[in-house]
């Protein structure tokens, strides 16, 4: 098998990842003081924080807060900001787990929504948001990195943007967090959302968000902490306060698991390789007249999303061709990403992603070319 599905979730997993987790069923998953809220250098909650900390440039590790993944961490912040009665400003790469949760807010009545077109290959220009803003726009929303194009935006410029207008800048990183270089302090971003299953190299069901100093969110869920037992409401105070319930310690694990593996192989190398490799998808495939590519060539991109279509051809089509006939693992469809398909001209079926990650190799990243262009010359339909 060939898997070229890392944008939705990474394979293989790094080796001290498989091993940290198996580890961890052989000891009881208990800490003593249960919410990392003192700085304990052996609890691994806190230790996974310092270590997300070092890899998004954030002063404080205990302003990290420990979630589902990054739909509940997106959840927290759109649902924890005062947003009532204002705008919020979102861009036509948004994921669903952006959309649906400001959408649901603006059919209740209680904000309006104004979406930000994006390019025929998923990049937005800065001054596109600051177009966009209203009296009473609240936040700038913004996927820092599209999971159907790769496209990377300027968040240090939006950020400007969005404060000096007021508003709050809620960063969606769940395809940037370990594939791209992202400094949460010196581009001032207020709320960023992350998920450890994907460029991370943890597992599913864990993931982040990173609060800054002096942003107070409403608690998404209120309960259990395992410390202040006698208070009625949810303790004060980072991270105790929006963590109510047991924690994934399997996938804190697994997560810091998959930071240390960032840090020992370097994310420049990480990124040099996987630049490599997209180098060769548009050497091979670019110029192929019966290929549509959607993804940037060479400049505002994450080098890990190829998305493209053979014309004749629906992507579910291509995709069910390349798993039954070459073995070949490719995401198809609209990729939870529904407002992109109008700029990309991909109505109603959306695209083939292949998305590689640093341990595709070349030899099947070759082997996925060649596989394409057998496809390509398969009789279509009129």
């Amino acid at each position: 098998m060939i898997y070229l599905n890392n944008a939705a979730t990474s394979y293989p997993k790094p080796k001290k990842v498989q091993e940290a987790v198996m580890a961890s069923f052989s000891g009881p998953l208990v800490h003593a003081s249960r919410t990392g809220m003192e700085r304990d250098e052996d609890d691994i909650l806190y230790v996974c924080r310092s270590k997300l900390a070092d890899l998004l440039n954030i002063e404080d590790p205990l302003h990290i807060i420990f979630t589902s993944g990054s739909t509940e961490a997106l959840n927290l912040a759109l649902k924890g900001l005062p947003l009532e009665g204002g705008n919020v400003v979102i861009s036509a790469i948004e994921h669903n787990s952006v959309i649906r949760p400001l959408k649901t807010l603006e059919k209740e009545g209680k904000i309006s929504v104004t979406i930000v077109e994006c390019d025929k290959n998923g990049y937005i220009e800065p001054q596109q948001f600051a177009e966009a803003i209203r009296d009473d726009t609240k936040a700038i929303v913004v996927n820092h990195c599209s999971n159907v194009t790769g496209a990377v935006l300027d968040i240090a410029e939006i950020a400007k943007i969005a404060h000096s207008a007021g508003a709050y800048i809620v960063v969606d990183a769940s395809q940037s967090a370990g594939a791209v270089p992202i400094d949460c302090k010196n581009w001032d971003i207020d709320l960023l959302a992350f998920t450890g299953h994907k460029s991370l190299y943890g597992m599913q069901g864990i993931g982040g968000l990173y609060i800054k100093d002096g942003i107070e969110l409403k608690p998404l869920k209120v309960g259990g902490t395992g410390i202040l037992s006698e208070l009625l409401l949810q303790p004060e105070g980072f991270p105790i306060h929006y963590e109510a319930g047991t924690p994934n310690t399997p996938g804190i694990i697994s997560l810091y698991a998959g930071l240390q593996f960032i840090f020992e192989t370097g994310l420049e190398n990480i990124i040099e390789h996987k630049k490599k490799l997209y180098k060769i998808l548009f050497d091979e495939l670019a110029d192929n007249p019966d290929i549509e590519i959607y993804s940037p060539k060479n400049e505002h991109t994450s080098y890990s999303n190829f998305c493209f279509n053979i014309k004749g051809m629906v992507p579910e089509e291509v995709g069910y061709v390349l798993e039954a006939s070459f073995d070949i693992w490719v995401r198809t469809g609209l990729h939870c990403a529904p407002l992109i398909l109008p700029y990309l001209g991909v109505e109603p079926w959306g695209t083939v992603r292949a998305s590689h990650s640093y341990f595709t190799t070349e030899e099947e990243i070759y082997k996925f070319v060649e596989a394409v262009k057998k496809i390509t010359i398969i009789p279509k339909r009129k």
